[in-house]
């Protein structure tokens, strides 16, 4: 079968993460992505290297691609990127603001080479605004848009960020290949390129769906409210931790609900995720504890009930818990209907049955590191072949093919290596 994107060229310039992601995705729907990276090198490469310019973070972000590096500043260097662009459907930068146009990669310029092209840029915080050319990262995302807030995590004082995944990055990365796939769509109705413009920042807050949705009618008395309270206590020199005061409702941490949360069972952990009182009430009765707060449609925790009380129910869901294994608990509460799981460590996930069952890990042959087993892409098409089982490229390995791809005879080729514009091939491992 064939894939959805086939016949499609995306000249990817970016690194480390939203923008691997996004042209990663690409592949995985049959795009062809030639990888421009710098003459050293994606700076990914060098996070957690496992074998000369490869790493385990690139490695994860670059499946199904071909690698070119080259000397982009250079006149010759960028004279090689302008024809690539030349034959490319799709351009993905993510440079700051001001620095493609420095390099001769803005969307202008490239658009008047290649009519129709596709130009997604990627930034920290969009174009515009006091922030639009600073640097910036999944972290210090996090920090501005509220993600690191809201989750409550504290240490050594101050919040801490999500680290197992980069949700601004990735979302970004997500957001900005459904905004290419959707311009290409209209251009086969209008023949009309486009510029895409995405930032780690505007997908952050795009995702948070709950905290970011206001509904001023209800909210906007209590949010002056708390942000007069935050900033009163600010002035005196409150902690961070002060101020979770104003927001925690009861004052109990979140780890207190019963209903969606992690329980600690005779010899592990289960997790339940009841977001129903009909699920809820399954809970409370396969438990054998009382709580008439379920027993309606809507979950209420009723006005005269003091934290103490809230703590002490807390306390029964998990002492009732600890009475049996994992293994036991798991049957029993399915029969009730309570969506639920067992913890599963990181290393426990590879072998999965469920992941085995629906080939969600990937085995692959990385030239130079080997047999490596990665995730694969995550979605599947009835008519359309999906995924590519082709490892992240090595560093520059299809420099020569893709430039004999552009027509460039091999003297032309040796030059642009021997002058330093064009890396050529490792001639070992990395």
């Amino acid at each position: 079968m064939a894939a959805p994107l086939d016949g499609v060229v995306v000249v990817d310039f970016t690194e480390y993460v939203a923008g691997p992601y996004c042209t990663m995705m690409l592949a995985d729907m049959g795009a062809e992505v030639l990888k421009v990276e710098p003459f050293e090198g994606d700076h990914w490469r060098r996070q957690q290297p496992v074998a000369g310019r490869e790493s385990r973070y690139y490695i994860g972000v670059n499946r199904g691609k071909k690698s070119i590096a080259m000397r982009i500043e250079t006149p010759e260097g960028r004279a090689v990127a302008h024809d690539l662009v030349r034959r490319a459907d799709v351009v993905v930068t993510n440079y700051r603001p001001g620095l493609p146009e420095q390099l001769g990669l803005d969307y202008a310029t490239l658009a008047s080479l290649r009519p129709g092209l596709i130009y997604a840029a990627l930034s920290a915080f969009g174009p515009e605004g006091p922030y639009s050319g600073r640097p910036g990262f999944d972290l210090l995302v996090q920090a501005m848009s509220g993600i690191m807030d809201f989750e409550r995590k504290v240490e050594r004082g101050v919040p801490v960020g999500i680290t197992s995944f980069a949700p601004a990055d990735l979302s970004t990365g997500m957001f900005t290949a459904y905004a290419i796939v959707a311009a290409l769509f209209m251009r086969e109705r209008t023949g009309l390129g486009q510029k895409i413009d995405t930032s780690l920042f505007a997908s952050a807050l795009a995702i948070q769906y709950r905290p970011t949705l206001a509904i001023e009618s209800l909210d906007r008395e209590a949010r002056e409210t708390m942000l007069g309270a935050v900033e009163a206590a600010r002035d005196s020199g409150a902690s961070y931790e002060d101020l979770l005061q104003f927001r925690t409702g009861l004052g109990l941490g979140r780890a207190t609900a019963m209903y969606y949360r992690v329980f600690r069972t005779k010899d592990s952990m289960v997790c339940v995720a009841c977001l129903n009182n009909r699920q809820r009430r399954g809970l409370r009765d396969a438990l054998g504890v009382n709580d008439p707060a379920v027993d309606g449609h809507v979950y209420e925790l009723g006005p005269a009930a003091t934290p103490e009380d809230h703590l002490a129910l807390a306390a029964s869901y998990e002492e009732a818990f600890l009475a049996r294994t994992t293994e036991e608990w798991l049957p029993i509460l399915a029969a009730a209907d309570v969506p639920c799981v067992p913890v599963v460590l990181t290393e426990e996930v590879f072998d999965h049955p469920q992941v085995a069952a629906n080939g969600l890990i990937r085995s692959m042959e990385h030239p130079v590191v080997g047999t490596i087993r990665q995730p694969g892409c995550p979605v599947w098409m009835s008519n359309a072949e999906v995924g590519r089982d082709v490892p992240a490229p090595s560093f520059s390995a299809d420099s020569r093919e893709t430039l004999r791809w552009l027509g460039y005879g091999e003297e032309k080729i040796a030059n642009l290596e021997t002058e330093g514009v064009v890396q050529p091939p490792a001639a070992g491992p990395g």
